[in-house]
């Protein structure tokens, strides 16, 4: 009989701090399916990118793209032997091959975009903005020149005297303000600026931390699936990365609308209003 105050009072509990109002948010907008959804875009996306570098550029800068992830992941034997076999370029590449590759990059990084962007707008309770495939677009664009920026900025600060502070602490400052004006593009501009801190925040804080639980996790993770299952293995051990990616990024959106004071779960959105009842 005292179970239902019990579950009452448990649950009042966890809407009266932040952790539970978050996990609250996380669930309801299922926030896993969603997860799931960024990270299985991300890999459609990935191939078709893999077909295009692998047809346009000339062998050696391929060969150097793998020779960049062994590096990166300090990878040997087998596990190293399939990175290069994942990233060489095919013989013959090039022409209806490269073309096929960025037709299908194209739309598959539009569904990436379109999947980030509803989960922003799931997180701050928004509908569907109507330049949404644009401003996703430019999101995911910029997310790109990020990582970018951000490997080569840790590439040259490598062996500079403690390098690895300088770097740490200008790549979180960078994520921060790059962040910041993601997610005003995944929401069409519909959020103050000043509500998107918190999630700039705990969307870059999360990125840096991924990126070290990677540099210890990825590299054992690559090379048991390469002696396991051969190059196929590496691109399991790539899903299972964009899978913690996808999750983490969702939870940052979480996060930042429950800072930034979204509406709670359950509410109306802000831009569709109440239907009146028939008389």
């Amino acid at each position: 009989m005292r179970l239902p105050a019990t579950v009452t009072r448990l649950r009042t509990l966890a809407e009266q701090t932040l952790p539970g109002r978050c996990v609250q948010r996380y669930l309801a907008i299922k926030g896993t399916v969603l997860g799931l959804m960024i990270s299985g875009h991300a890999f459609s996306a990935f191939i078709p990118l893999l077909i295009v570098v692998a047809s346009v550029l000339p062998g050696s800068d391929a060969a150097d793209i793998g020779d960049g992830v062994i590096q990166r992941f300090r990878l040997s034997g087998s596990a190293a032997e399939a990175v290069r076999t994942l990233f060489a370029r095919p013989p013959d590449s090039g022409g209806a091959l490269a073309l096929g590759g960025i037709v299908l990059l194209i739309f598959s990084s539009l569904s990436l975009a379109r999947s980030l962007q509803r989960a922003y707008e799931a997180a701050w309770q928004l509908p569907p903005g109507l330049r949404g495939t644009l401003n996703g677009a430019a999101a995911l664009s910029l997310l790109l020149t990020q990582l970018l920026l951000l490997s080569l900025l840790a590439s040259m600060l490598r062996g500079i005297p403690a390098g690895s502070v300088i770097t740490f602490v200008i790549r979180v400052g960078l994520a921060v303000g790059l962040w910041l004006l993601l997610q005003h593009l995944l929401l069409g501009g519909r959020v103050q600026w000043r509500l998107l801190v918190p999630g700039a925040i705990a969307a870059a804080a999360g990125q840096q931390a991924l990126s070290l639980f990677s540099a210890v996790w990825m590299p054992n993770l690559i090379e048991r699936n390469a002696d396991r299952y051969g190059v196929i293995g590496v691109t399991f051990a790539l899903l299972s990365w964009l899978t913690v990616l996808g999750i983490m990024l969702v939870a940052a959106a979480v996060i930042g609308a429950e800072l930034g004071g979204a509406k709670r779960v359950g509410e109306q959105p802000q831009s569709e209003p109440p239907i009146p009842e028939p008389a």
